[in-house]
Protein backbone atom coordinates (compact mmCIF):
# COMPACT_ATOMS: atom_id res chain seq x y z
CA UNK A 1 0.00 0.00 0.00
CA UNK A 2 2.87 2.29 1.06
CA UNK A 3 4.38 1.55 -2.58
CA UNK A 4 1.88 2.11 -4.38
CA UNK A 5 1.16 5.54 -2.59
CA UNK A 6 5.20 6.25 -2.94
CA UNK A 7 4.67 5.28 -6.85
CA UNK A 8 1.87 7.44 -7.53
CA UNK A 9 3.14 10.43 -5.78
CA UNK A 10 6.18 10.69 -8.10
CA UNK A 11 4.36 9.62 -11.08
CA UNK A 12 2.60 12.76 -10.31
CA UNK A 13 5.89 14.72 -9.24
CA UNK A 14 7.27 13.45 -12.60
CA UNK A 15 4.50 14.80 -14.75
CA UNK A 16 4.54 18.07 -13.39
CA UNK A 17 8.63 18.18 -14.31
CA UNK A 18 8.18 17.03 -17.60
CA UNK A 19 4.83 19.44 -18.63
CA UNK A 20 7.23 22.91 -17.39
CA UNK A 21 10.02 21.57 -20.06
CA UNK A 22 7.93 22.49 -22.94
CA UNK A 23 9.46 25.05 -24.88
CA UNK A 24 7.52 27.98 -25.09
CA UNK A 25 5.36 29.11 -28.03
CA UNK A 26 6.49 31.77 -30.74
CA UNK A 27 4.95 34.65 -32.49
CA UNK A 28 6.37 36.23 -35.45
CA UNK A 29 5.31 40.14 -35.81
CA UNK A 30 4.30 40.40 -39.23
CA UNK A 31 5.87 43.95 -39.80
CA UNK A 32 8.88 43.82 -38.61
CA UNK A 33 9.21 39.90 -39.25
CA UNK A 34 10.98 39.44 -35.23
CA UNK A 35 10.08 36.77 -33.28
CA UNK A 36 8.80 37.01 -29.71
CA UNK A 37 8.75 34.25 -26.72
CA UNK A 38 5.53 34.25 -25.52
CA UNK A 39 5.54 33.26 -21.82
CA UNK A 40 2.20 33.43 -20.19
CA UNK A 41 0.25 37.10 -21.57
CA UNK A 42 3.88 38.42 -21.86
CA UNK A 43 6.12 38.98 -25.16
CA UNK A 44 9.63 38.98 -25.15
CA UNK A 45 11.92 39.49 -27.64
CA UNK A 46 14.14 36.58 -29.28
CA UNK A 47 17.87 36.72 -29.74
CA UNK A 48 20.36 34.75 -32.03
CA UNK A 49 23.23 32.99 -30.62
CA UNK A 50 25.50 36.50 -31.01
CA UNK A 51 23.06 38.56 -29.52
CA UNK A 52 21.52 40.16 -32.41
CA UNK A 53 17.67 40.19 -32.46
CA UNK A 54 16.11 37.17 -34.60
CA UNK A 55 14.60 39.90 -36.87
CA UNK A 56 14.88 39.08 -40.99
CA UNK A 57 15.31 43.17 -40.73
CA UNK A 58 18.55 42.58 -38.71
CA UNK A 59 21.36 41.31 -40.97
CA UNK A 60 23.91 38.63 -39.56
CA UNK A 61 27.34 39.96 -40.02
CA UNK A 62 29.38 37.52 -41.92
CA UNK A 63 32.68 38.88 -41.43
CA UNK A 64 35.31 37.21 -39.41
CA UNK A 65 34.66 38.76 -35.47
CA UNK A 66 38.31 37.76 -34.40
CA UNK A 67 40.53 40.12 -32.75
CA UNK A 68 43.90 41.66 -34.98
CA UNK A 69 46.96 41.15 -32.53
CA UNK A 70 47.40 44.78 -33.01
CA UNK A 71 43.95 45.78 -31.79
CA UNK A 72 44.37 42.90 -28.83
CA UNK A 73 47.54 44.64 -27.57
CA UNK A 74 46.36 47.93 -27.75
CA UNK A 75 43.21 46.82 -25.50
CA UNK A 76 45.61 45.36 -23.32
CA UNK A 77 47.64 48.35 -23.15
CA UNK A 78 44.41 50.09 -22.70
CA UNK A 79 43.70 47.99 -19.85
CA UNK A 80 46.72 48.27 -18.03
CA UNK A 81 46.83 51.46 -17.75
CA UNK A 82 43.23 52.29 -16.39
CA UNK A 83 44.44 49.44 -13.72
CA UNK A 84 47.44 51.83 -13.01
CA UNK A 85 45.67 54.60 -12.62
CA UNK A 86 42.95 52.94 -10.37
CA UNK A 87 45.54 51.84 -8.49
CA UNK A 88 47.31 55.51 -8.14
CA UNK A 89 43.71 57.15 -6.90
CA UNK A 90 43.02 54.34 -4.35
CA UNK A 91 46.17 55.32 -3.14
CA UNK A 92 44.97 59.17 -3.15
CA UNK A 93 41.82 58.03 -1.10
CA UNK A 94 43.79 55.63 1.24
CA UNK A 95 46.05 59.16 1.77
CA UNK A 96 43.05 61.56 2.26
CA UNK A 97 41.37 58.43 4.56
CA UNK A 98 44.53 58.38 6.80
CA UNK A 99 45.06 62.52 7.05
CA UNK A 100 41.33 62.50 8.01
CA UNK A 101 41.85 59.93 10.60
CA UNK A 102 44.81 61.11 11.88
CA UNK A 103 43.14 65.01 12.07
CA UNK A 104 40.12 63.29 13.89
CA UNK A 105 42.38 61.26 16.31
CA UNK A 106 44.00 64.91 17.15
CA UNK A 107 40.52 66.39 18.27
CA UNK A 108 39.83 63.74 20.09
CA UNK A 109 43.24 63.93 22.07
CA UNK A 110 42.42 67.53 22.70
CA UNK A 111 38.96 67.30 23.61
CA UNK A 112 39.96 64.85 26.37
CA UNK A 113 42.93 67.13 28.15
CA UNK A 114 41.42 69.45 30.42
CA UNK A 115 41.84 72.80 29.40
CA UNK A 116 44.28 74.99 31.80
CA UNK A 117 42.44 78.35 33.06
Amino acid sequence: MIKSAVIVGLFVLATQAMAQETPPATWRDPDTRCVYLKVGDALSLRYRRDGTPDCASVQQDSTDASIARGDLREATQQIVRSIEELRRDIGAVRREMERTRNELENIRREARQPRAQ
